[in-house]
């Protein structure tokens, strides 16, 4: 599971519409691909004519984040004034600049001219939980003006002018607020003892979790059958707690079942986002199953039934957490296991490199195939080839649904 960063601070933003995207005069659509990985829209841009960048496309940040310090470098002498930041999983402080506008450009659009937020560290290293190089992030706000509909079936997002767009047929129209640039919406679950709550969740489709609850606002509620690991990558590392499922999930009038869903107590340092009364996070693991279309002028959210609605929600099932590393994501490292899962039952352990899999070299395979394996069906037998410490060592291993 995978959760982004989040920003506590108020920044100064430039007050000209060219701050935010548009579609040129004349022109009421434009679509465009995006690469999805496992659900994480990467989107790719161009700032200031000549420098290329890839950045997840996130409702749960404001602005223009750039993570990646070769980016970083190019601006370093725009910066306006440095500041502090505190983030999810960590009570650090971590350093961020501002710097003077910049150009970014989105084909079939109308370039915008906006600061950039760079952090002084790579704090982030998210590339190797994605498994494909990521240079930051851009919020979903800078395309406020716009209708921002994301289809995962086809890997597409399309902007339309709100005096153009019509609601689809069977489409659900979901008010929510927006809070520094982040939507925010009501929500009901039940979970897995029969309680029935609201929750006030932020959608966060840079998190590919479907479901975060902070277990604070919520009594510190303890699931009845949950399993204990790291829930989560986040801008300051790892972040512990549980997952168990909730029975169902409300979105609107649509119901989700079994929801996979991740309790901890170490997201949000002390204090921050409190005035929200916020619970939790609703993310692209939930989101991913509609076709989604963010109206920020109206705050309103529109979801529509895709093809994986119906899916059932599933958790890795062998129990160790694989990152890819090397300059082409090709090298797999084990990075947690589960206790009592089938991997720390086969002694498998953190550090091996999973070089293959199922009588598959993986060095031909993606991060997201691997995590695919690893997902499919309880009850299914693989073959590991594990290197370690220079041996190569062959395991066995049966998967099994944790939660």
């Amino acid at each position: 599971m995978l959760i982004t960063c989040m920003f506590f601070m108020g920044l100064m933003p430039l007050t000209a519409q060219y701050n935010y995207f548009d579609l040129p005069l004349g022109k009421d659509k434009s679509r465009i691909s995006f690469e999805n990985f496992d659900n994480i829209i990467i989107v790719t841009t161009v700032i200031n004519d000549s420098i290329p960048v890839r950045l997840i496309l996130d409702s749960g940040v404001e602005g223009v984040i750039i993570t990646d310090m070769d980016i970083a470098g190019f601006f370093a002498d725009r910066c306006l004034r440095n500041f502090r930041i505190t983030a999810p999983g960590t009570i650090e402080i971590l350093e961020a600049c501002i710097t003077s506008p910049v150009k970014i450009k989105f084909r079939g659009l109308q370039p915008a001219f906006t600061n950039l937020i760079m952090l002084k560290e790579d704090y982030f290293s998210l590339e190797s939980y994605i498994g494909t190089k990521v240079h930051g992030l851009i919020g979903i706000e800078k395309f406020k003006n716009l209708m921002v509909t994301t289809n995962y079936d086809k890997n597409q997002v399309t902007f339309e002018r709100p005096s153009t767009y019509k609601i689809p047929n069977r489409a659900e129209v979901i008010p929510i607020i927006i809070s520094h640039g982040k939507p925010y919406m009501n929500s009901r679950i039940e979970l897995d003892n029969g309680t029935i709550m609201d929750l006030w969740l932020l959608i966060d489709s840079g998190a590919n979790h479907p479901l975060l609850i902070e277990n604070e606002t919520i009594d510190n509620y303890q699931p009845q059958k949950s399993v204990e690991a790291i829930i989560g990558k986040g801008l300051a590392g790892n972040m512990k707690g549980r997952f168990a499922r909730a029975g169902w999930l409300m979105l609107g009038n649509y119901r989700l079942d079994n929801v996979i869903t991740s309790f901890t107590d170490a997201y949000l340092p002390e204090g921050n986002d409190r005035k929200l009364d916020r619970n939790g996070t609703l993310g692209s693991g939930a989101l991913s199953r509609f076709k989604v279309t963010f109206d920020y002028s109206r705050e309103r959210m529109i979801l529509k039934k895709g093809s994986k609605f119906r899916k059932p929600f599933e958790y890795n099932m062998s129990g160790m957490t694989v990152r890819s590393k090397g300059d082409m994501f090709n090298v797999f490292e084990v990075s947690d296991i589960i206790s009592g899962s089938p991997a720390d039952i086969a002694g498998i352990l953190p550090g091996d490199i999973l070089v293959g899999l199922d009588d598959h070299l993986t060095f031909g395979m993606t991060l997201g195939d691997i995590n695919q394996k690893l997902s499919t069906k309880e009850g299914t037998k693989l073959n590991l080839l594990i290197s370690r410490n220079g041996t190569t060592l062959s395991f066995k291993i049966k998967l099994k649904r944790l939660i």
